[in-house]
């Protein structure tokens, strides 16, 4: 019984379970069925045995009918044996490289599958028996599993296991009942507990403990997402953060305090957990926390713009080099000289001007039509003493950038972005998201930065103001909007869609004239 996925049609649901020897898998499996069936719909629960020492985890795939029992009537259901790249509802791993095995093996998908898994390491044998550090990139292990699935909730179980005292399946079953992924009421998950009999009462505790932290409520377990990030750049205090958010916040305000400085990163937060709060107001915690997770992660990129003082910085750090260095494969002992290609304009000149400087001396050269004239070809060799002073003296720069022409200009439009995410979103909740993700629209420097510019303030003047003021959730305007300049930069399939969407708002605005 599988039909189209769409509309109103009912269908299995498919849940994926992947867990390591010893942390109770298949109690887990069982306890998920239990629950299922006592909320009095068919389930069946297959498993594949993993393999020894750690090369792979023993997989429990659960299927169950989405209409009850008591309304089959004469109809019979037929499981699958096996899951299905693509057709993986839930996806739960007991282990971070093994979410995003999973993730790489296809069962994982962005427009369907809400991924529960623990971000702690249990390390493979390939990563054991390497000659050198042969461990996985946790980071790009958590980023892949946050950008690729549908929602995902991310946490150290393992630790909220120790808490608890108990295994980490009890805090997988709490997560998979408090992210609501399933339509069961989680007492039916405690009463699957209490049925097994062993242990019940420090399982009920690890279950309390990642119900709780599913929710979006403070647990003591719960880890700082920047903990992975790259040492230096600060960790925030995210406590009080869903811990689906946790890793864009976290992200998000170490490269803050990586651009600016600490005060910076605590502005961030600020302005993150004044989304948040309206987020909790409109129970988010049901939506996957969306609009904090969209809100946080263009605020982020949106407070750090790319500027001369930015681009100097990063072409002079040792990882810079270390990774030109991987890429040419230069060897032990080998020169390497590395020349950097720059062209700046008048624009990024007056980038790091006081204001009133920057605004006379941009709008003088604009005014004789020669500013795209004003560009000078500079090749700088990094690799030298003098380079490598050269770009690290414009790299610590960035006291100047707070006072600068270019911080005002990003300032207002973020502020007016913000204000505008915010005031979206209580019109409507997709509404808010699609605000807050037409941020993206604007971004590089030079012709890129002005046709992305041109193009958001369009779409900002033309749907999304008019929208608010009328209250109206326009969602889908929005989204189709951002979609036609990202497929077309020069701006022709945006104003057609602006140009579609302008005429059929005033021909409503005509027929409920008529009406009135």
């Amino acid at each position: 019984m599988r039909p189209p996925v769409g509309g109103d049609v009912p269908r299995n649901r498919a849940i994926l379970v992947a867990a390591l020897g010893g942390e109770g898998g298949g109690v887990l499996a069982d306890w998920i069925a239990t629950a299922i069936r006592r909320a009095g719909l068919l389930c069946q629960a297959t498993s594949i045995p993993g393999v020894a020492q750690r090369t792979g985890a023993t997989t429990y795939y659960l299927e169950y009918c989405e209409i009850p029992i008591d309304e089959l009537g004469d109809r019979r259901v037929v499981f699958a044996l096996t899951p299905v790249p693509g057709d993986v509802d839930v996806m739960v791993a007991s282990e971070l490289v093994e979410a995003a095995r999973a993730v790489q093996n296809g069962y994982v998908t962005a427009d369907r599958t809400t991924l529960i898994a623990s971000s702690h390491r249990v390390y493979a044998t390939s990563e054991k028996i390497a000659m050198e550090d042969g461990r996985f990139d946790a980071a790009r292990a958590l980023k892949a599993a946050h950008d690729l699935s549908h929602r995902a909730v991310i946490f150290d179980m393992e630790r909220a296991a120790e808490e608890a005292g108990t295994v980490i399946n009890a805090v997988l079953l709490g997560a998979l009942a408090g992210s609501g992924a399933l339509p069961i009421d989680p007492e039916h998950f405690e009463a699957a507990i209490e049925a097994g009999g062993k242990g019940v009462a420090a399982s009920k505790r690890g279950y309390m403990l990642g119900l709780r932290a599913a929710r979006g409520e403070t647990i003591g377990a719960a880890p700082t997402a920047a903990e992975l990030l790259r040492p230096g750049t600060g960790s925030a205090p995210l406590a009080d953060v869903p811990v689906e958010a946790r890793f864009v916040v976290g992200h998000g305000h170490a490269r803050a305090c990586d651009y600016q400085d600490a005060a910076y990163g605590d502005a961030y937060l600020e302005r993150v957990r004044e989304l948040l709060a309206l987020d909790r107001a409109l129970n988010g915690a049901g939506r996957g926390w969306r609009l904090t997770i969209e809100g946080a992660r263009n605020l982020a990129l949106r407070m750090t713009y790319e500027d001369v003082i930015r681009v100097a910085d990063l072409k002079t750090r040792a990882e810079r080099f270390a990774a030109v260095r991987a890429e040419t494969r230069t060897q032990a002992g080998q020169l390497l000289h590395i020349t950097e290609f720059l062209k700046p304009g008048l624009e990024e000149a007056c980038a790091v001007l006081p204001p009133r400087l920057g605004e006379w001396l941009l709008g003088w050269a604009r005014g004789r039509g020669i500013e795209h004239r004003l560009h000078v070809g500079l090749h700088v060799r990094s690799d030298t003493i003098s380079g490598f002073l050269t770009m690290r003296l414009l790299a610590n720069m960035r006291w100047l950038r707070r006072g600068s022409w270019r911080f005002a200009q990003e300032s207002a439009l973020t502020a007016r972005w913000f204000e505008a995410v915010l005031a979206a979103a209580r019109v409507d909740y997709d509404f808010g998201v699609a605000v807050a993700e037409a941020a993206t629209l604007v971004k590089g420097y030079g012709s890129t930065y002005r046709r992305g510019l041109r193009n958001f303030d369009l779409l900002f003047e033309q749907v999304i103001r008019p929208a608010i003021a009328d209250k109206t959730p326009a969602a889908q305007e929005v989204a189709a909007a951002r979609r036609a300049a990202v497929a077309d930069p020069e701006g022709d399939a945006l104003d057609a869609v602006i140009a579609r969407h302008r005429a059929a708002r005033d021909t409503g605005r005509l027929e409920r004239a008529a009406s009135a």
